[in-house]
């Protein structure tokens, strides 16, 4: 239909865009779907929660944070239930099978040592040396986490002999490289889980 003029209504071209609006919206919607699942499913695998029930149970138990013992099994095993480093550390937390019978001897635990492979056992025994080691060094968790990377003889030394303070702002002055790298990942890791599952 034309006007006087010659010139199709501008009201007809009108009616036409709108008859597009419902499409894009549900395109659109789709698309936000998709990158939301996609966000969560990356978000999932960068910063997994395998075995959360049991970490969560068991970290309750011994009073820790639970994002503290995630953290520490990302930067341990990757949540590898079967993982065994070059030097014989074993499972989810890396515990060398003589740290491992240590554990059991002094907690008193009822536990075979080739239970280190099961992940309840491992996150058990795992979150029992790191209360004991907060208990040992009174709450300094620099301190913990640097003597459960490179062992309590060499945390001693350091603090002893003034070389470290044991305190997360001089981590540069820790001796051990991979220590150094082992702390800044596990704060890292712990904010981030704080920060992706926390309340």
């Amino acid at each position: 239909m034309t006007n006087n003029n010659g010139n199709t209504p501008r009201l007809a071209k009108h009616k036409s865009r709108v008859s597009y609006l419902p499409v894009l919206l549900l395109a659109a919607a789709f698309i936000a779907v998709l990158l939301f699942s996609f966000r969560e499913n990356l978000t999932h695998y960068f910063f997994p929660l395998h075995h959360r029930e049991q970490v969560e149970a068991i970290a309750a138990e011994y009073g820790l944070d639970p994002w503290l013992v995630f953290a520490v099994i990302r930067a341990e095993s990757s949540f590898k239930v079967y993982a065994e480093s070059h030097a014989g550390a074993r499972g989810l937390m890396q515990l060398m099978p003589s740290t491992a019978a240590w554990i059991i001897e002094t907690a008193g635990f009822e536990m075979e040592e080739e239970e280190i492979w099961q992940p309840e056992a491992n996150i058990r025994l795992g979150c029992w040396y790191i209360g004991w080691l907060r208990n040992y060094y009174d709450d300094d968790m620099a301190a913990v986490l640097a003597a459960y990377n490179a062992g309590i003889s060499n945390v001693n030394t350091w603090l002893n002999n003034g070389v470290w303070d044991g305190t997360l702002e001089n981590l540069d002055d820790i001796p051990f490289a991979e220590t150094r790298r082992y702390l800044s990942y596990v704060y890292e890791s712990h904010d981030m889980y704080g920060f992706l599952y926390g309340e």
